[in-house]
């Protein structure tokens, strides 16, 4: 089986969209409520994908495996008052390859070694390691995520 790292595509969208609502499921899970996870579904994402062109503002980037995307990485520019030039918006990776070097991967094609800035579950510790050895640091922001049951998400920033 071969891991690659390549920019999304607009026939992805299906595809990632089923990615993204079990990823979404499986790192919030004890974080967010059941009930809450249950509505995080393919179809609810499957609107914003179809939306995310290749010519679009932000940038995606997949990891695949023989074929079958298995995660992904969202960055977006910035506005010219914003902390750093970039946002890491997301980087999700089914759990199933967790600690094969494939977040590092996506990370690296997303942003290089660029300055940028990301918001973290605070209570995601695993994430907020992940992010500290590629150079992230907590920068003291903090904001709570009303529409995701008040979420306290922490922004980061190398």
């Amino acid at each position: 089986m071969t891991a690659s790292i390549r920019q999304m595509r607009s026939e992805d969208a299906p595809q990632l969209a089923e990615v993204h609502a079990q990823a979404w499921r499986e790192t919030y899970a004890g974080i967010l409520s059941e009930q809450f996870l249950a509505a995080v579904t393919t179809e609810s994402r499957l609107a914003m994908w179809q939306n995310s062109t290749p010519e679009g503002r932000a940038r995606h980037w997949l990891a695949e495996l023989d074929g079958v995307i298995i995660g992904f990485a969202g960055v977006r520019p910035m506005g010219p008052d914003a902390v750093r030039p970039e946002e890491l918006w997301g980087l999700y990776l089914l759990q199933s390859h967790h600690k094969q070097g494939l977040g590092r991967a996506l990370l690296e094609a997303a942003l290089a070694e660029r300055p940028a800035s990301l918001w973290v579950a605070a209570e995601n510790l695993n994430a907020i390691a992940f992010y500290q050895r590629l150079g992230f640091a907590l920068d003291g922001t903090s904001e709570l995520v009303e529409d995701w049951e008040n979420l306290r998400e922490l922004r980061m920033v190398r």
